[in-house]
């Protein structure tokens, strides 16, 4: 009798041995799934050095502001802050704002990412490449003020001739609204109020300040 309770003691503590290394894997494969999840909902910010250089080269070609500079990446999605204000001192970005890209009269039927761009008249279309603001002027969008835009490039000469300006929005948010999109524009880049007061402040300051349109 006490060989057979023995043996019920050892088949006993065997199961509960087998139980606890199970549920262990169980919850250290759970953990390292968890990781991976993470791992793909995280995304790295992207890497804007060899694109800060370049400004800063183009300036002091250029006889451009080397102090302070705007780019816009229209690489990534509308609903992502995609407007940058660049130190150019200290080779980083200060601010970072949403911004809309033209809509080309709704050929590209893609309000999430800027796909067709254009340097042509009445295009509705964003035009990449390097250019300069110029003069405040009266707007009736926003808080009725703009900022004229000269184009410096092929790709994007006719950007005064076309009237695409900086200029600001009451539809455009301040925050980040991803996954969801932006509202396309008629071509303009295009800020929330608040912002552009800030780029404002910004211009007021300073002159011939480089914008550099890339996707």
């Amino acid at each position: 009798m006490r060989q057979l309770k023995a043996k019920l003691n050892r088949v006993i503590w065997l199961l509960l041995l087998f139980s606890f290394f199970s549920c262990s894997e169980r919850k250290s494969s759970a953990a390292t799934l968890t990781q991976k999840n993470s791992s793909r909902i995280v995304t790295k910010e992207k890497n804007y050095t060899s694109k800060i250089e370049y400004l800063k080269d183009f300036a002091k070609k250029n006889r451009k502001n080397d102090s302070i500079a705007f780019m816009i990446d229209y690489g990534l999605h509308s609903g992502k802050n995609r407007f940058f204000v660049v130190d150019l001192k200290k080779s980083k970005i200060i601010k970072k704002a949403l911004v809309c890209h033209g809509s080309c009269k709704n050929e590209s039927k893609n309000d999430e990412n800027a796909t067709n761009f254009s340097n042509t008249s009445e295009s509705l279309c964003t035009s990449l490449g390097m250019a300069v603001l110029g003069e405040r002027a009266y707007s009736k969008w926003g808080k009725n003020y703009k900022y004229w835009i000269d184009g410096l490039e092929s790709t994007n000469k006719n950007m005064r001739k076309r009237v695409v300006v900086l200029h600001a929005w009451k539809h455009v948010p301040d925050k980040e609204i991803y996954p969801k999109p932006l509202v396309m524009s008629w071509g303009c880049p295009t800020v929330s109020i608040k912002f552009l007061d800030e780029l404002d402040t910004i211009l007021k300051k300073n002159e011939n300040v480089l914008l550099y349109s890339f996707n």
